[in-house]
């Protein structure tokens, strides 16, 4: 039976009322809040800004008393400046910023409309992995604000990010005593700057808390008078959130015994909550659910991402003052990140090494076992004797602490520059191909040898086999044979003989690897790929191709 008008009405009057109230509360405390995490927030940042700026302003006049006065007068070009005069500069900044807790310092010119780097300080990161800015730099991203220096002459500061992170800078120009500009900068890292700001908003929001929850406190208590079962909602609501919102059976009868017997705006209250708790506790579900499983997608696929790009070798030809060999490789990641390797290098001047690996697993972990795989043989390759010796010390050092239980299966070879010898050890594997310059395919055969990182002490055959003029090497890893379209069908090894054996007699190194994987994609089709691709391709061209040193 519909309830008549006049008792609406009045339940109506009477929600509102008490709405009206706790709303009051509610917005006089978020407004108290804000105003004074506003207020909090520009006297921080006025504070730290202006003592930034003074270290900044030291610093570039610093700076400009440690470069030489006739240094820049003397850049014209790249090689206006000898390579170890401008490590000395670059060591004396790079010393100077650490001390002075800067990010970097440096110094800029601008030729046409180049800006060119022409002293810089280099971060500890950075000269521990010798990646210190070269003389010359083209700076191709400089912010506009360090143009306008250049342009009329005056100090600046600026706030941007890039690559290395986000700074505030100072530009300060100068000019030389031949008369032309250039600007001496300064960056400071404003991670530091961030985390105050943080911290200082933190403490604001929970001294708004603290009032909006005495406001609210001091609301209950003068609404106690009237309605009495509001205190018990506040304590179900109250324990609701200290057990995260997890439901508890009685405290959920009690409130739908209320909204029963009251038919007033404590009824309504008490339905509203428990309709509202229901659906916050299926928000929060599928809200944790979502967000878990895009953070973590998302941090193992940046994070080992990062990590193959930065380890495996991507310059091709990378020996292109060579004519004695001719080196390609490709990398085509799956859509879940894994840990395919490959590398080669020069360990003298008449030997090559290479090698293709596949860690187990997906994910940051393999990421990471890859990363320290590539760099064990690199390492490695230089000082030992033989394959086999690179492959046991190699699986020594996985194999040891090795938490995780990962593996890696490798093949690894020194070929001789000049007689076209290859050695070679396999660690489970997939055997290469051998192209010969007549086009014949064959593969090599299997030695003795169990994915590295398994057992520390296992055994590595070391094979030989012969090269001529013209021949080719072909690695891969088994995204290349296992490899499967719609129907489920595999790409299969023979496949890849057919293909290497199709491929013209004059394919060089990128070719033949380049053919393959579209040979690959053919096959496969709208599949999506189910594992990452590495293919490694070694064309020997023979002694007499490569010019008398």
């Amino acid at each position: 039976m519909n309830e008549p008008a006049a008792d609406l009405a009045a339940r109506r009057r009477r929600f509102g009322l008490k709405t009206q109230l706790l709303l009051l509360l509610f917005t006089l405390s978020l407004i108290s809040a804000a105003a004074y995490s506003a207020v909090l927030y520009n006297i921080d940042r006025r504070e730290i800004i202006e003592g930034i700026d003074g270290r900044l302003k030291t610093a570039v006049l610093a700076v400009n008393e440690i470069v030489p006065d006739e240094y820049h007068a003397r850049i014209v070009g790249p090689d206006s400046i000898p390579e170890a005069e401008y490590r000395l500069l670059q060591y004396r900044l790079s010393r100077f910023a650490a001390r002075a807790d800067l990010v970097y310092v440096y110094t800029y010119m601008r030729f046409g409309n180049e800006i060119r780097t022409v002293s810089t300080s280099a971060t500890p990161r950075e000269i521990e992995r010798r990646a210190e800015t070269p003389f010359f730099t083209l700076y191709d991203t400089a912010p506009k604000a360090l143009h306008r220096a250049f342009d009329d002459g005056q100090m600046r500061f600026d706030e941007y990010s890039d690559s290395f992170g986000r700074f505030r800078s100072i530009y300060l120009p100068v000019r030389g005593v031949d008369e032309r500009t250039y600007v001496v900068g300064a960056d400071v890292d404003l991670a530091m700057v961030q985390q105050r700001l943080i911290r200082s908003l933190q403490m604001s929001v929970a001294v708004g808390a603290v009032m909006f929850a005495l406001s609210m406190a001091l609301g209950w208590l003068l609404v106690d008078r009237i309605v009495g079962p509001l205190l018990r909602l506040t304590e179900f609501t109250r324990n609701m959130g200290q057990r995260n919102f997890q439901p508890d059976e009685r405290e959920l009868a009690a409130m739908n015994a209320i909204s029963r017997r009251r038919p007033d705006e404590v009824g309504s209250l008490a339905e509203a909550m428990t309709a509202m708790i229901a659906r916050l506790q299926r928000y929060l579900l599928e809200m944790e659910q979502a967000t878990a499983a895009r953070e973590r997608v998302e941090g193992e696929l940046s994070a080992a991402r990062d990590i193959q790009v930065g380890m495996l070798p991507r310059t091709f030809p990378p020996f292109p003052e060579r004519r004695d060999v001719d080196v390609f490789a490709l990398l085509e990641s799956a859509k879940h990140v894994g840990g395919d390797l490959y590398d080669y290098a020069l360990i003298d001047e008449n030997r090559l090494f290479f090698v293709v690996g596949d860690v187990s697993g997906k994910g940051v972990p393999a990421a990471l076992f890859m990363a320290m795989t590539t760099t064990l043989f690199k390492a490695t390759a230089l000082t030992a004797n033989s394959t086999g010796e690179i492959m046991a010390r190699v699986n020594a050092e996985l194999s040891r602490d090795n938490a995780q239980e990962m593996f890696v299966t490798a093949f690894s070879g020194i070929l001789d520059l000049r007689t076209g010898a290859v050695e070679y050890s396999d660690g489970g594997h997939e055997a290469p191909f051998v192209r010969r310059a007549d086009r014949s395919v064959s593969r090599l055969p299997k030695l003795k040898g169990m994915a590295l990182g398994v057992i520390g002490d296992a055994p590595f055959e070391t094979g030989r086999f012969q090269l001529s003029p013209g021949d080719a090497l072909i690695l891969f890893t088994d995204g290349v044979s296992e490899a499967a379209n719609a129907d489920d069908d595999l790409y299969t090894t023979a496949r890849i003989e057919q293909a290497l054996a199709t491929a013209r007699a004059e394919t060089d190194a990128r070719h033949l690897a380049e053919g393959l994987a579209q040979d690959v994609r053919v096959f496969v089709g709208a599949t999506p790929q189910s594992d990452d691709i590495a293919i490694l391709v070694v064309r020997y061209e023979g002694a007499a191709a490569s010019p008398p040193p």
